[in-house]
């Protein structure tokens, strides 16, 4: 369950794959034409996260009490899932993750005993780390800055949605109504929060995430240990460039060998590969958010010198490989 959480990196897998064709020969590797602008971030009509557009839900029009406490509702849209009955519901990754109460008659076995948590009182929650959403009425769909646009919720209760062809009904718990805006809204005054939750005798008490220590200012002495490593970066890269796939496909993407190639400044200059079996092609907006990770590089031990990377995926996992360096 956790590739939705902010904090979590899969392991990268341990074995190369390629694929080869039925008569045994080599793998073909397609090129990928790489756009002028590649080198640089490209502009964005909404605001971009790491993985696509971010979002918020500020309020809602029927939702449970304990949502209410835990506006606003920050994330990303990582993906489109086609459903049976439309094909345009969106995959929401929370910033934060959220707390339901599971309603009468809800098998708690439907979820994983890692995302059952207990409140305050002592009462059973279910912990979240995306919703999926589409838009409420006919004819209305997610677009650039849009504000206060009428969306459904659902919980995504089984975070193996995120890698299916088509929304399983099963993973998901409805949630309610709100509405959408482009862009990350304010979090809300925590005592504003707590008076207005003060205001009712059985309001939710949702477990509070953990507070993280503050983190010191960097000097001289702590830079180097606090700042990403290569491989993170690299990995990092691989992520991005595996989402920027499958959004342009609107499937997930289970196994890539791709080539890169950069230059003295870290620009992206070639790509070629196989990602089941096809070539390795991305949406437009990857290249310009590969090009901020690669950017990263020149900072980094050893990093300025990286010529050539192969990247890869294998299901869950992804990893790297420095194939090329300046002298």
């Amino acid at each position: 369950m956790g590739w939705l959480s902010r904090t979590f990196r899969p392991d990268a897998g341990d074995d190369a794959w390629a694929t080869a064709p039925a008569d045994g020969g080599a793998a073909p590797a397609p090129s990928v034409p790489v756009p002028a602008a590649a080198g640089r971030a490209t502009g964005a009509s909404s605001p971009q996260g790491r993985y696509g557009p971010l979002v918020s839900v500020t309020r809602f029009d029927t939702a449970p009490p304990e949502l209410e406490w835990q506006l606003p509702l920050n994330g990303e849209l990582y993906r489109v899932v086609p459903g049976s009955d439309r094909p345009d519901y969106s995959l929401f990754v929370l910033e934060r993750p959220v707390h339901f109460y599971p309603r009468d008659g809800f098998d708690l076995d439907r979820v994983e005993p890692a995302q059952q948590v207990q409140d305050r009182k002592g009462r059973t929650m279910v912990r979240v780390h995306a919703l999926l959403l589409c838009a409420r009425f006919v004819g209305q769909q997610l677009h650039p800055g849009m504000t206060d646009l009428a969306v459904n919720l659902a919980y995504v209760i089984d975070n193996s949605l995120a890698r299916d062809a088509q929304v399983d009904f099963a993973k998901i718990e409805f949630a309610g109504t709100g509405f959408l805006s482009a862009g990350h809204a304010p979090a809300r005054d925590a005592d504003a929060s707590q008076a207005g939750a003060a205001q009712h005798d059985d309001a939710p008490e949702p477990t509070p995430e953990p507070t993280p220590e503050p983190t010191p200012e960097p000097t001289s002495e702590t830079a180097a240990s606090t700042r990403h490593t290569t491989s993170d970066v690299l990995d990092e890269l691989a992520w991005t460039l595996r989402h920027g796939i499958e959004e342009q496909r609107g499937m997930p993407l289970h196994r890539m060998t791709a080539a890169i190639t950069v230059d003295g400044d870290h620009r992206l200059t070639g790509l070629s590969g196989n990602a089941d079996g096809q070539a390795p092609v991305p949406t437009q907006d990857t290249f310009g958010r590969m090009a901020e990770v690669l950017g990263r590089l020149a900072e980094l031990d050893g990093g300025e010198r990286i010529a050539s990377v192969t990247l890869r995926v294998d299901d869950d996992g992804v990893g790297h490989e420095i194939t090329g360096t300046r002298g």
